[in-house]
């Protein structure tokens, strides 16, 4: 059930959306000066707005079309459901002045459609207006964008007389009407009302018509309105010339004869009804490069229909929009559908013809429905409001890809500039949806090229160890098969060595592919990370006396739970520990802690060794990676135990960071998710 749109008994709530800061904060600081019968709250996006008026609703809303993430209009349906109710009043305000948008404001009830710019003062005068009419009625206006289209002609002349005349025809004609008596009024209401022919006095208090003409030409968004000078004196041609070089559209002396004057005014409507279409044009394509950017930025063909299915819909006013998907074969495989509308109604499924998809193969070409009940192409479904439709393929390089689809409530709604438009929307998103299904399958080739690869180190690695361990074993039954002079013990010793370095690589390379085949041995659990920081530290102790070296555990932490395999968790401390203690000169300090963060439990190791020249420290993680400079030549190593310490920490979602300055140590930093972000603390 609908919930009561009538205002609060306490202050008008106003939501201001706007993803200008600025703006948001100068619309609010205008509507403050309603004084307490409001309260104004403010925000730059929609997620934004809704989070501030979750607990309460609001009486009257003003929003930005165009934001990230979220549109206005989103926003508007969003607020629809509201549990306190939808607002009483919706304002649109865009920089988009086409007819679709506002056939789609329509249908979401939104009172008025706001052309940018648009002035504080306005704001204010349509807010006072609404909380007036919020205050004598509980039914909302007729919706102003369902009126039929009149002619608004502002009427400028300081003489009432003169007004009271010009009105009078002018209604008598059927047109709307705005007056201003002065300049400056006319300066306002132009800007206000935005009038489709000005009728201007020339002699005006404050301004006179030449200086209002001159600002009116000068200003981008009111300089394609005509204007009629009107004057009292007959001017000199250099009076005649100034108008006419300052933009007049043509000059009535008074007094004039009504039918001329109404001739006049016609023929300069005619006139701008055709440069508006063109300007509306303009308008509507210059959504493109707004819609492209949103469809190149993604990377999932569903994220692209919908972005692609509303910004057209709203564009163009549809009533639904379809995308379908077709493979090589000519398949449908996918079918994406939305409904922009006030009502709770379901986009319906399309029955698609054969006849229509062998014609826009043929054609390469659009199709406007104009009558879904009595066309080819198109095959009624039970219960289905749509009854004009257009079509734009979506071709790619070879193929055709899919088919859009945008309906309509009304028989001949959509025209050539409709089709226009869509097609060259669709070719935007074709181009997406092309890359998408490219950047898939390289992702794809990589991920089969990556498994091979790991496949081939792990069964040359599996096969390599007995050969090194027979090595390994006869070495040693070298020693025992008779006396060796001290040189042939030299050589066994050399192999032995080698040999231990060897199967050490080929155990780290195994390990390593099995992490990247995601092989894990199946014993994950819930782990204490400080027990195993705690028994590792200890493992290592004598290894660290060895070399004078001060190893230390320190933490405030009882325990920390994380959740994983308990084997390889003991690696990747292995890993760090003993490599701060093999780059670490003698007497040398080695420090391990642990402490929570924000849901993780955070690790360091950071020792007073060698340090890592700044060029390196982007490449240690990498495999087969070595830092060759200064002391740690010296030391023996296969550039895998950091790589193997990055995969596990990756496979157990979480981060390893490194610092470090050359000669004055190095710390190890790992972030991993704790089972529960609650962390006991040590009394």
């Amino acid at each position: 059930m609908e919930k009561n749109n009538s205002p609060k008994t306490d202050a008008v709530r106003i939501l201001i959306v706007d993803d200008h800061p600025s703006t948001a904060a100068t619309l609010a600081r205008a509507l403050s000066q309603l004084g307490s019968a409001v309260e104004v709250v403010s925000a730059t996006n929609g997620a934004e707005a809704l989070e501030k008026v979750k607990d309460k609703g609001v009486d009257i809303l003003i929003t930005d079309m165009i934001m990230p993430e979220m549109t206005g209009l989103e926003l508007i349906e969003k607020l629809r459901d509201h549990p306190g109710g939808k607002p009483a009043r919706t304002y649109l305000v865009t920089a988009y002045d086409v007819p679709g948008l506002k056939v789609t404001a329509s249908r979401l009830k939104v009172n008025e459609v706001l052309i940018k710019p648009v002035r504080p003062e306005r704001i204010y005068d349509i807010v006072s207006r609404a909380i007036e009419e919020m205050k004598h009625s509980t039914q909302p206006n007729k919706n102003a964008t369902e009126e039929k289209r009149k002619f608004k002609i502002l009427v400028a002349d300081d003489r009432p007389d003169n007004v009271t005349l010009l009105v009078r025809y002018l209604e008598y004609e059927g047109y709307d009407h705005v007056t201003a008596q002065d300049g400056e009024e006319t300066l306002i209401k132009a800007q206000d009302d935005t009038p489709d022919l000005i009728l201007l006095d020339v002699d005006m208090p404050k301004k006179n018509g030449f200086a209002v003409l001159e600002e009116i030409r000068a200003n981008e968004n009111l300089k394609h309105i005509p204007i009629i000078i009107l004057t009292a004196a007959r001017l000199d041609s250099a009076d005649v010339q100034e108008g006419l070089n300052l933009g007049a559209d043509d000059y009535i002396t008074k007094p004039f004869d009504r039918r001329e004057l109404m001739a006049r005014i016609r023929t300069k409507l005619r006139v701008k009804e055709a440069e508006d279409a063109t300007r509306r044009r303009n308008k509507e394509l210059s959504l493109l490069p707004e819609i492209g950017k949103e469809l190149s930025a993604r990377t999932d063909i569903t994220d692209i229909a919908t972005i692609l299915l509303k910004r057209t819909a709203e564009t163009l006013g549809a009533f639904q929009g379809h995308m379908v998907m077709l493979d090589s074969n000519g398949t449908i495989t996918n079918n994406y559908k939305i409904t922009v509308s006030n009502t709770d109604a379901q986009a319906q499924q399309i029955d698609l013809q054969e006849s229509l998809f062998n014609h826009i193969r043929e054609t390469r070409q659009g199709v406007i429905i104009e009558n879904t009940s009595d066309n080819d192409f198109w095959k009624n479904v039970e219960a289905d409001p749509t009854r004009s439709a257009v079509v734009a393929p979506l071709f790619g390089r070879h193929d055709l890809l899919g088919l859009l689809f945008l309906t309509h409530e009304q028989e001949n709604y959509f025209t050539l500039d409709h089709i226009l438009l869509l097609q060259a929307i669709a070719s935007q998103a074709a181009i997406a949806i092309e890359n998408v299904r490219l950047y898939q399958n390289v992702t794809e080739e990589q991920k089969q090229i990556e498994k091979i690869k790991n496949e081939f180190i792990a069964t040359a690695s599996h096969d390599l160890k007995n050969p090194i361990m027979s090595i390994s074993g006869y070495s040693t039954l070298l020693t025992k098969a008779g006396p060796l002079n001290n040189q042939q013990e030299e050589f066994v010793g050399r192999i032995q060595n080698s040999t231990k370095n060897m199967l050490e690589l080929v155990q780290n390379m195994l390990q390593l592919t099995e992490i990247d085949l995601q092989k894990m041995n199946g014993n994950q659990s819930d782990v204490d990370a400080i027990e195993l920081l705690k028994e590792i530290t200890a493992e290592y102790q004598m290894q660290a006396q060895q070399k004078e070296q001060k190893l230390d555990f320190q933490t405030t932490l009882t325990d920390a739970f994380v959740h994983g395999d308990v084997l390889q968790l003991k690696q990747t401390f292995r890993n760090l520990i003993g490599n701060a203690i093999k780059y670490t000169p003698n007497g040398g300090k080695i420090l391990i802690s642990a402490k929570p963060a924000n849901g993780f439990v955070e690790i360091q190791v950071q020792d007073t060794g060698y340090g890592i020249p700044a060029a390196d420290l982007p490449h240690i993680f990498d495999r087969f990676y070595r830092v060759r400079t200064g002391k740690t030549i010296e030391v023996e190593g296969n550039g895998l135990g950091l790589a193997i310490v990055k995969s596990i920490v990756e496979q157990h979602k979480g981060e390893v960071q490194v610092e470090s300055k050359v000669n004055e140590g190095t710390i190890f930093t790992i972030q991993l998710p704790l089972v529960s972000a609650a962390v006991l603390q040590s009394a």
